[in-house]
């Protein structure tokens, strides 16, 4: 299965214009967008290293296929690290993100937890 295509498939619509907003209100700081804008009641944001490391966890599973019973293997959730790499590159073009899958709630986790490390290109 192509995770990729269906993550940009899920997020490109307004998922994506809600983190672009974001991204503009917060003038590009992930410290300040990961510490304040991504602590709410759906989702966790939390700065590991400053301009670098990040983690940002679902307090539920987010995905639509799993929600509606579609899917339920654990696999599904390289979607969600999919949709997050999409709308980081969308966000930040001339940076680079590496995404990883800490835990998720269909791994039996309470949360679904991903570890965001950005790099800037060099130009």
């Amino acid at each position: 299965m192509d995770y990729k295509e269906e993550a940009i498939e899920c997020v490109k619509g307004n998922v994506l214009q809600m983190h672009k907003q974001i991204y503009t209100e917060y003038n590009g700081d992930f410290d300040r967008i990961y510490t304040k804008a991504y602590n709410n009641a759906s989702y966790r944001g939390k700065v590991i290293e400053p301009g670098k490391e990040y983690e940002l966890s679902y307090l539920e599973c987010s995905c639509p296929k799993v929600k509606s019973g579609l899917r339920s293997n654990p696999e599904q959730c390289e979607c969600s690290r999919q949709s997050i790499l999409f709308i980081l590159s969308q966000l930040e073009p001339e940076s680079q993100f590496d995404v990883r899958i800490e835990n998720t709630i269909l791994r039996g986790s309470d949360r679904c937890t991903f570890r965001i490390t950005r790099r800037k290109n060099a130009l």
